[in-house]
């Protein structure tokens, strides 16, 4: 088993995602940054004579709703990060781990999280960015059980509360990238066991 230390970078890279798809979602679309003029220009009118409102050209019918951040795309990158961190952790330990066996988990991993979005979206009709913070949620629980530590899993249990409560989405997104890197912090200031010079 890992030593508990080294999941401050697991916390950590989860938090920045978080951050960074929040920036994304925050930062204005081209289309919505262009003038009024071009935009009407761009989308038409509607009504007798044009009345200058963009026409409505289509209407979503699906129950369940879409993300707005990106938690496909940012997990994915947290789940190379971490495991490029453990790779080089466990080799720095004297543990390297083999490549093949770590190569097909990292695959599984990374193969799991569309897999599981698609069944939270189309079996269990959770919002998109639900479905992504109860991703990010298993991830934490992984990393608990593999660390052994009930510290992480008490912080994944605030995080999901945080990251699915919290309306609209980039605040509990802020919010629990907030109580990661409280998480990360308390990792690292945390007394090491065996003394100043253990791993």
């Amino acid at each position: 088993m890992g030593s508990s230390r080294r999941s401050w970078f697991p916390l950590a890279a989860l938090g920045f995602a978080l951050l960074v798809m929040a920036a994304v979602e925050v930062v204005p679309d081209d289309r919505n940054a262009l003038p009024e003029y071009l935009n009407q220009g761009m989308y038409g009118t509607a009504g007798v004579g044009g009345t200058g409102y963009p026409t409505a050209v289509a209407v979503s019918v699906d129950a369940v709703p879409s993300t707005k951040l990106g938690w496909l795309a940012g997990l994915a990158c947290v789940v190379l990060a971490v495991v490029a961190w453990y790779w080089r952790e466990l080799r720095r330990a004297g543990t390297s781990p083999r490549p093949g066996r770590f190569a097909l988990g990292t695959l599984g991993a990374l193969a799991a999280v569309p897999l599981l979005d698609l069944v939270g979206a189309l079996q269990l009709r959770l919002g998109g960015d639900v479905r992504g913070a109860l991703l990010a949620t298993l991830g934490l629980l992984v990393l608990a059980a593999y660390e052994r530590s009930r510290f992480l899993l008490a912080v994944a249990a605030v995080f999901a509360l945080v990251a699915t409560v919290f309306l609209p989405a980039v605040a509990g997104a802020l919010a629990a990238a907030g109580v990661l890197f409280a998480a990360a912090f308390a990792v690292l200031l945390r007394p090491r066991p065996d003394g100043p010079g253990a791993a």
